[in-house]
């Protein structure tokens, strides 16, 4: 499980808002139900000042580059699809392999399969977890309009190496679980977030126009400069 730095340590002792077991059995949740929330613009205002990067923090990156991206997102948001798919290649084009940024990405899922895809992006161990990602966010119309979704993100599973028995194992396995839905639970309790995705940029939450790319490169190139 996660550490958390001294402004999150107190929710370590209390019991997940949103329990493991409801994602993993529960169908009252289905992809896209909370899709409404998904702006980039959804939330409160974040207690952001302090946002520690974690060791365990999956990163794409240079972790030393002037810009962290931090990213609340979920796999079976369309937003957030619409993110890894048409601005995030400009943004590792332009920041991240030019070394004036990185991203961390974290997890928020919406519902149960969101749950399950975050359980696969971790199951391929970190140097595979971003081209697993890309994959999911990739072909998310079609496993989230599976008739069977967990049949077709085990079929994922099967095309970037992992058997269905280590997809099934890792499904029951509650500290990935509890990790993955740690991530929920401090960026909801610590900085606001009820929406996906959401940005902070340097600890501060982005309000900008994340999919006008223009905008949003010359945003970060401002920060840059400042």
């Amino acid at each position: 499980m996660k550490r958390y730095n001294e402004t999150t340590s107190s929710m370590q002792g209390k019991e997940l808002p949103i329990s493991r077991r409801h994602f993993v059995s529960s169908s009252a949740l289905a992809p896209f139900a909370l899709g409404a929330a998904g702006s980039l613009l959804a939330g409160t205002a974040a207690a952001a000042d302090v946002m520690e990067i974690l060791e365990d923090d999956m990163v794409l990156g240079d972790r030393t580059a002037p810009l962290a991206i931090v990213e609340y997102a979920s796999l079976t948001c369309g937003h957030c699809a619409n993110f890894h798919n048409n601005t995030l290649p400009k943004l590792e084009e332009d920041f991240i392999n030019t070394g004036k940024a990185y991203i961390v990405y974290r997890d928020y899922p919406l519902d149960r399969f969101a749950f399950q895809a975050s359980v696969l992006a971790h199951t391929a161990g970190e140097k595979l977890f971003f081209p697993v990602l890309k994959l999911l966010f990739k072909e998310q119309a079609a496993w989230t309009s599976a008739s069977d979704i967990t049949e077709a993100l085990t079929a994922i599973a099967r095309k970037v190496g992992i058997s269905q028995a280590k997809f099934e194992e890792a499904l029951k396995d509650e500290t990935l679980g509890e990790r993955i839905l740690m991530d929920r639970m401090v960026g909801s309790n610590e900085y606001g977030v009820s929406g996906t995705p959401t940005l902070f940029i340097n600890g501060e939450l982005y309000q900008g126009d994340w999919a006008n790319y223009e905008a949003f490169s010359s945003d970060l190139q401002d920060m840059i400069s400042a």
